[in-house]
């Protein structure tokens, strides 16, 4: 078994490095999307300091998470719902 992975990233001018059980390549489409979120909002607020826009993209990503999430909640009602009337049509037959 394979040991943390050590990845270093830019996110809007700054390195970190990470360490973690994501392939490096995750880890670097992770960055690459939230550094582009900062640059986003940091083009809307241009003197907004790092921090700010940390916290505010961090929101957004928030945002969007609970939004995918309910979306998947309905779906998955959805669905038990279709599943439900085809048991029901079937056990009526």
């Amino acid at each position: 078994m394979s040991g943390p992975i050590r990845t270093t990233v830019s996110i809007y001018g700054e390195e970190y490095s990470l360490i973690g059980d994501l392939p490096e390549d995750v880890v670097q489409a992770l960055a690459y999307h939230v550094d582009n979120r900062i640059r986003v909002l940091a083009s809307k607020n241009p003197r907004a300091s790092l921090n700010r826009l940390a916290v505010l993209t961090a929101l957004n990503v928030a945002e969007e998470l609970f939004r995918l999430q309910e979306d998947h909640q309905q779906l998955v009602q959805t669905m038990q719902q279709q599943w439900r009337s085809k048991r029901e049509a079937k056990d009526a037959t």
